[in-house]
């Protein structure tokens, strides 16, 4: 099957990471994503926004999406429902330390935010990830945390200059949190932990719901060359022990974007040891097999961090490479 695709340069910087594109209320793309500085996690870093009033066209020059603070800026997650954008927010001191979580919404399709402080189950040492929108209309979001302590915290702030990174944690928990009433609550359920002992796990869970109402989750898992999936049949409430899948994985965010037809599209780089080649998966039998395995780019490099979206018959995403440029994809499906 033919996909025709257009690719735009987004923004090309010192560092780009992890953009998200997401369609605004009013009809105009919003692009988020990290810049500042040569490197990532590092205290220059900062999170920007960039519009675009003609479909991915053009791009509208970098604005910052927050006030300075004097702290790195990163974001895991933009949302939009029922006319709300929020941005899910990570700041700290320069390698992930003193990591701290907000929210910011915009009612006015992302031009202006307010800081509404950190939602319950959300406070520290915590990335929230991809929306799902449950079949009974509540707000899914995943999450991956860190058990690190307040007096850990401390002893790092003090030894900031001279430590390169958090100690290894012991493991990276994976859950969900459940909004039933549009997202004024939530609460919290845990899905699984992921052992880190001797490494870091940025698990990085995505979510899709089947037909019968299961929602499969898939993680990375750092050194094991392959995704890890588990499943909720109670809509993310209690989930199964975590296994290892045959889709090969490097460590890297993937993205599981569902289409309205029942098919299952899977963003990532099948590579277990390096992020490239780029390609789309596609499953039409909720995700037992991937039938269609589109090559979205073999052009050498390192892909990171895809997100994105479908509407209309169009998949839209964007894409960091090799850290410094920002690609805007529009595809045909």
């Amino acid at each position: 099957m033919s996909h025709n695709r257009t690719i735009r340069l987004v923004h090309l910087d010192t560092l780009s990471c992890e953009p998200i594109v997401r369609r605004m209320p009013n009809g105009e793309l919003l692009c988020v994503c990290q810049c500042g500085g040569t490197y990532e996690p590092a205290p220059e870093n900062r999170e920007v926004v960039f519009h675009s009033k003609d479909n991915g066209k053009t791009w509208s020059d970098p604005e910052s999406i927050m006030p300075e603070c004097g702290r790195a800026v990163y974001c895991t997650e933009v949302s939009v429902h029922n006319g709300v954008v929020r941005a899910f927010i990570t700041t700290h001191l320069g390698h992930f330390v003193d990591w701290r979580c907000t929210v910011l919404e915009s009612r006015d399709n992302g031009y202006t935010w307010e800081n509404i402080g950190p939602i319950p189950h959300v406070c520290a040492y915590t990335f929230v990830r991809g929306l799902l929108v449950r079949n009974d209309g509540s707000l899914v979001y995943p999450y991956h945390s860190y058990p690190i302590s307040r007096e850990l915290t401390e002893k790092l702030i003090a030894a900031l200059g001279a430590t390169a990174h958090l100690p290894y944690p012991g493991y990276a928990e994976n859950g969900v949190i459940i909004s039933t009433d549009g997202g004024k609550s939530f609460e919290k359920y845990v899905a699984c932990r992921l052992p880190s002992e001797d490494k870091w796990v940025y698990s990085e869970p995505t979510l899709a719901q089947l037909s019968d109402g299961k929602i499969v989750m898939l993680m990375r898992n750092d050194k094991t060359g392959c995704l890890w999936r588990c499943e909720s049949n109670d809509g993310g409430m209690t989930w199964s022990e975590p296994v290892a899948t045959d889709i090969p994985n490097p460590g890297c965010k993937v993205k599981l974007i569902q289409i309205p037809d029942g098919r299952i599209v899977l963003l990532h780089t099948p590579n277990k040891e390096i992020r490239y080649p780029f390609e789309a998966w596609i499953s039409d039998d909720e995700m037992k097999t991937w039938g269609e395995k589109i090559l979205l780019t073999d052009y050498p490099g390192k892909y990171d961090y895809s997100d994105g979206f479908y509407e209309d018959g169009h998949l839209y995403f964007t894409i960091e490479v090799n850290r410094r440029d920002v690609l805007f994809f529009d595809m045909e499906i």
